[in-house]
Parts: C-alpha cells; structure tokens; sequence
C-alpha cells in the first residue's frame, strides 16, 4: 500500500511539472515564478519514489526473477537512435503534409503552424513506439543491442515460451509516460536504471 501510495503522490506531482513544462515550452509563458514553482512542488512530491526504502513492483519483480538488468547506456542509445528516427519522419511527413493542412485550417500565424507541428509530432511519437513495442516487442533502437519488452505483472520463465508479452494497454501506458521526458530520465540515475514508463506500466526491457 504504501508503494502505490507514493506512486500516487508522484503522479501528482509529476502534472505540476507537466503544467509547468507545458506553460514554458507550449505557452510561452513568462510567469517564472510560478513555474519554478509548481517545478520544485512537483519535485517534492515524487521524492518519496527515488527512496531507497522504495521497492516498485517492477523492481519486486527484478529480483524475484533475478533479472539482469540492461545497462543504462545501451537503453539511452537505443533512445537516440529511436529519436532521430522519429525526428526525421516528422521532418518528411510535415514537409509533405503540414502546408495542406495549414491551407485546409487556413492558418497563417506561425504560433499556430507551430502548434501544429508539435501536435503531428505527438501523433507520430505515440505512433512510433505503440506499434513496434507491441507488434515486435522491440523498436529500431533496441534492436541494436537485442533488447526487448515483457511484461512485468506476472512471473514469467525468461527465453522461454511463457515469456508474458506486455498487453496493448501497457505499451499505450509506457508511450504516455514516456512523452514525459525530462522527468522519466531522472528515474535512471537512482537505484535501477528503469524509467519511470517501465515502472508505472509494468514493463521491462531485456535481452532476447
């Protein structure tokens, strides 16, 4: 109880970092006081999870299993190699689309055509990710170092045919989480190395 208790706490706190973040970077905003914050309120709250007292269930899991867990750097070059690719899809796909959609919305203003091109890359992220990890367990950028997702709800006998391929509601979950970047990357530097999009959708990455 007290584990999903702090994880509670911390999503609330991670939607006051989100808001802020929001008002920065979409917004334009130049409240800094509130902003800063509604950053270090956010921050307090998900404390309780990077506790060394704190065992998420994943991390349960992790042990039960006695999983060897795939080294931090080759997760963040996975990363990049995933998002370079998904930045020069947007890239050709906006090329190609943005203009006729900003004549169909007969948009002008370049807040606007920005809006809207953070929104197809959105589109494109979720995208990206929901249908390889869930239709190949994998993406571009973990194939390079042989990785993959499993589920991480049950027990399961690692390179075996029992192995638990994650549900299409925990890789729509570790999509979403993951869009929260400049938090979930913070989650690799305590205890672990796993992001809080493996944690909150009980999931975890391992080599095939």
């Amino acid at each position: 109880m007290r584990g999903i208790k702090n994880l509670l706490i911390g999503l609330i706190g991670i939607i006051f970092i989100g808001v802020s973040l929001k008002l920065l970077l979409v917004d334009n905003s130049d409240e800094y006081v509130k902003m800063i914050g509604a950053t270090l309120f956010g921050l307090f709250l998900i404390y309780p999870i990077f506790k060394k007292d704190t065992t998420t269930d994943v991390e349960k899991f992790i042990e039960n299993q006695n999983i060897e867990v795939v080294i931090w750097w080759k997760r963040l070059v996975g990363f990049i190699i995933d998002y370079t690719v998904i930045i020069l899809l947007n890239s050709v796909i906006a090329m190609l689309i943005l203009p006729l959609i900003t004549s169909l919305l007969n948009i002008n203003n370049s807040g606007d055509i920005g809006f809207v091109f953070w929104v197809l890359f959105l589109i494109i992220f979720i995208f990206y990710y929901m249908i390889q990890e869930y239709f190949f367990k994998t993406t571009i950028g973990k194939l390079a170092f042989k990785l993959k997702i499993v589920s991480a709800k049950t027990n399961i006998s690692l390179g075996s045919e029992k192995t638990k391929n994650p549900t299409l509601f925990q890789i729509f979950v570790r999509t979403i989480v993951r869009l929260l970047f400049f938090i979930d990357i913070f989650f690799f530097l305590f205890k672990r190395p796993i992001g809080l999009h493996d944690i909150i959708s009980k999931t975890i990455v391992i080599k095939k």
